[in-house]
Order: C-alpha cells, then structure tokens, then sequence
C-alpha cells in the first residue's frame, strides 16, 4: 500500500466560489446483480447486501494483478489514507479496508496528498493543479477527491472529466453512495461527480446538538420523537429556540458571554444550514432536468425572513462571525439550548459536563423532508478525462464505497457515540437520519443569506430583484456548456 505526500507549490489565482455546476443521471443497466439477494414476494429483502463479503455489482473473480489505483486528495478526503495501524479507530479501520481492496484485486492503491491546506488559497492550488494535470494529458491519476466550489463546478461545465454513467461496476442506487449528489448537483443526463461512503461524508454535515439539562429545567421533551414522526418542524424549532433564551444575570440585557440561549453558531455554517433546511434552493429543474431558476419570490422572502428573525432581535439566538469561541464556550459551558456543528465536531464535546443529544435540522413543515447542508468541505470525487482505465476505477471505487459502508461508516458512529452521554437508542437512530439526508446548497443564484443574518435584515426581495439579469446571464452560460457537444 504506497501512501505518499506530494507537496505542491502552484501559483494560482483565488477561482470563483460558486456550487457545483453539474449535470446527472443514474445509469445502472451494466452492474450485475447478485442473485443471493431477493425479494420475498411482497417487497421484503430477504438479505441485507451489506452482509456480503464484497459488493455484489463487481464479479467476484474480477482481478487487476499488479496494477495500480491512484488517487490525488486536495483540501479535504484525509479518511482516504492510513500509514499504518495506530490503534485509532478510524484510521485502523481505513487501513485494513484499503488493505483488503488490495488483496481482493491484486492491485496497489496509491493515495497521494497533495499537500494543501484547507483555506481557500489551498483549495485554489489544488483546483489548478488537476487542471493541469489534465491539460498536459498526465495519465497518472484514476481519480481526484476535493471540495465541491474554488473552481471545480468551472472544470465540470468545461468537460474534464467522466461521466459516472460510463464506470463500469458502479451502481449509483446503491445505499454506499451519496444519491442526493443528483439531486442537487446535477443536471441533464450526466454525472461528472459523486462520493461514497468511502470519503466519510458524513463527517462534514450540518447537524444541532442540544443541552438535555436545559430541556429538563424547562419541563421539555427531547425532540427525538419528533424526529421520527416527521414531526419535528420549523415551528417547534422555532418556538423551543424562544423558551431556551434566558437572561440568567437579570440585568435586562442578553449577553454572549453571561446568559442562557436558545440558538448559537458560526455564522458562516448555521446560516446557510438553516436554509438547507427550510428546502429552498435557487434552482429548480425543467422536463429535460436542466436547471431553471426558482423565481418564486414571496414563498423565498419568508423563509428568509424567518431565518433572519432567530437572530434580529438579539434575544434568544446569535451567530458569531467573528470569534469563533464566543458561540462554542456559550453551549460548552452550558448557556445554549441547541448548536450548529459538523457530526465530526461532536467528538470535542468530551467535557462537557452536561449531557447532550444529537438531532438533524428541523423540516420545513409536516409534508416537507428532513434536509441536513453538506458543508462545502465535504470529499467529492472527480474522474479526469485522462482516465483510460474505467474497468479498473469503476471497481475500486465501487468496492471502497461497499467496504466503507460495512465497516467505516458503523466505526464512525460509534466513535461519535462514545462521546459524553450520546449512547442511547434515541441518539443512535439520529445519526441514520442525518447522513441520509445530507444535501448541498446552490448559493450561486441567490442573495447571501450569511450577510442577511449578519445584518439582521431581510432584503431578499430587493436583492434577489436587482441581481437577477446577472443571475440569468450566468444561468444561460451554465446551460449553453451543459448542452454542448463533449
């Protein structure tokens, strides 16, 4: 197994951050099927697929003796690598898994870092590094995994990589994938990105952690129950936010650093989480699944509104733009009801002294879906175009996602399980929920709602208004590149 960094030294330009410009289908008519797996008659599955050894969409004689996979990680997808065994959950559990891909195939992955950090300036070197990779027709790499903006949705719409209908292998239905990608990502009759349960994913997804103390103080049932009768809606949220808030010093004034809230979060992820969750987005889809911009303003304005209105008066909910510990020390010492964090963030609150549970984003309403906001740090993979070896990509991806999610993904779990007092059968049943419904936002064709909340003030109407012969402009260039010829 060769694990190598590669440190790379680019001079690149900060490329336009935008959301992913893509377009998709699922196409799975050339992945077998395993025939151990049925239906009883009556739509009961008889055997769980992942109780197999290996995916049953790759033939279990398939070898690719003494080839190589390699793979170029950028700003995020650190799951991807293991040196060696250190008796850290995680990172044993990704070594023997990669190991295992190697033996099964007789092959070697190569998984290189290339070196950048996590700041948009790194995101830009790595971004313009696979452009040139792919511009020099460099044959070295199967697969990039990155972020999903800093210039990636630019390289999509200019054709530089593979369409995932062509892998051969790779069933896109599968659980181990993350299918809401084409929902959300895509658009036409392509797939130029995806990600598995390989990449880990869930680790950066928006979730609300809460104090069960202050629930108990208040008489409050946990919103668990709610979570599963599709319950648990924007208006309980909203209403539980007012009752957590509390001017604990009784001076009359709410402080960030003395009283008790009933939101708190980093402005630059709870916003746009927030708005994730209420299911707007900016663009919807026509007959021919291209995208068409959602012009419904009114419906928009008042989701805006309500969002901006958790935090306008500065009574019972803040986000904090600034410093980042002012709303962190706020729910760690106990003063916030709920909090904004990635599932992975849950694992620093170990000392806390309280117990706390682990709940997704609230719907919309009743008829709604529960939708959690993949932050934009989240691993996705790309195919190059200069990739001529797809049999041997399409399996490997496809047996890394299958493994993952029989071992990596229950690892994870339980790692995040462990922490304080989250091991209970509610807890448990939330984070299913979270991963399953983990979705991405479209901020390219809509007005800021981080400056709205940061300003406390709705101005989505006007905004959207004034901005949209640039929003039109630009969505006409996206489907002119879309519906041209590869």
């Amino acid at each position: 197994m060769k694990i190598k960094s590669a440190a790379v030294a680019i001079l690149a330009a900060m490329l336009c951050t935008t959301s992913m410009l893509s377009s998709c289908t699922n196409n799975t008519e050339k992945n077998p099927s395993n025939d151990n797996i049925s239906d009883g008659g009556n739509g009961e599955v008889v055997q769980d697929k992942l109780d197999n050894a290996f995916s049953p969409n790759v033939p279990s004689d398939l070898k690719f003796d003494g080839q190589t996979f390699s793979m170029l990680i950028g700003s995020s997808g650190g799951v991807m690598y293991a040196e060696e065994e250190n008796s850290n959950l995680i990172n044993d559990t990704v070594y023997r898994r990669n190991a295992l891909i190697e033996e099964h195939f007789g092959i070697d992955l190569n998984i290189v870092k290339t070196g950048v950090d996590a700041t948009g300036s790194g995101q830009s070197e790595a971004t313009q590094q696979f452009r040139t990779l792919i511009e020099t027709a460099d044959k070295t790499y199967h697969a990039f995994m990155h972020v999903q903006h800093t210039g990636m949705p630019q390289m999509i719409l200019e054709k530089y990589f593979v369409d995932w209908n062509t892998l051969p292998y790779v069933n896109l239905d599968e659980e181990w994938w993350y299918q809401n990608i084409t929902n959300d990502l895509c658009f036409g009759d392509k797939i130029y990105v995806m990600t598995g349960d390989y990449a880990n994913y869930i680790d950066s997804i928006d979730c609300l952690v809460f104090n069960k103390d202050i629930f108990d103080n208040l008489g409050l049932e946990y919103p668990y129950q709610d979570v599963l009768d599709g319950t648990w809606t924007w208006d309980k949220f909203e209403e539980l936010v007012a009752l957590g808030a509390d001017d604990l010093n009784g001076d009359g004034q709410m402080s960030f650093e003395d009283d008790q809230w009933g939101l708190v979060g980093w402005i630059w992820e709870i916003a746009p989480a927030l708005l994730v969750s209420t299911g707007y987005s900016p663009l919807d889809k026509d007959a021919d699944n291209m995208p068409v911009l959602n012009q419904n303003i009114d419906e928009a304005h008042e989701i805006y509104g309500r969002i901006v209105d958790l935090f306008a008066d500065g009574q019972k909910a803040f986000a904090e733009g600034s410093e980042y510990n002012v709303q962190l020390n706020a729910f760690t010492e106990g003063r916030a009801m709920f909090k904004d964090i990635f599932l992975g963030g849950v694992t620093g609150f170990s000392e806390v002294e309280f117990d706390f549970g682990i709940i997704p984003y609230p719907k919309w309403d009743e008829d709604s879906e529960y939708m959690n906001r993949s932050s934009n740090m989240t691993a996705l993979t790309y195919i190059p175009v200069t990739n001529t070896e797809l049999d041997l990509t399409g399996a490997v991806l496809e047996e890394l996602a299958f493994q993952s999610a029989k071992e990596l993904t229950p690892t994870y779990f339980d790692t995040v399980l462990t922490v304080k007092s989250t091991r209970d059968v509610e807890s448990e049943a939330m984070l299913p929920i979270i991963k399953n419904n983990a979705r991405f936002l479209y901020d390219g064709y809509c007005p800021a709602i981080i400056s709205m909340v940061s300003n406390k003030s709705n101005t989505f109407a006007s905004t959207y208004n004034s901005s949209l012969p640039a929003y039109q402009d630009a969505l006409e260039e996206m489907r002119e590149l879309l519906l041209s010829d590869d």
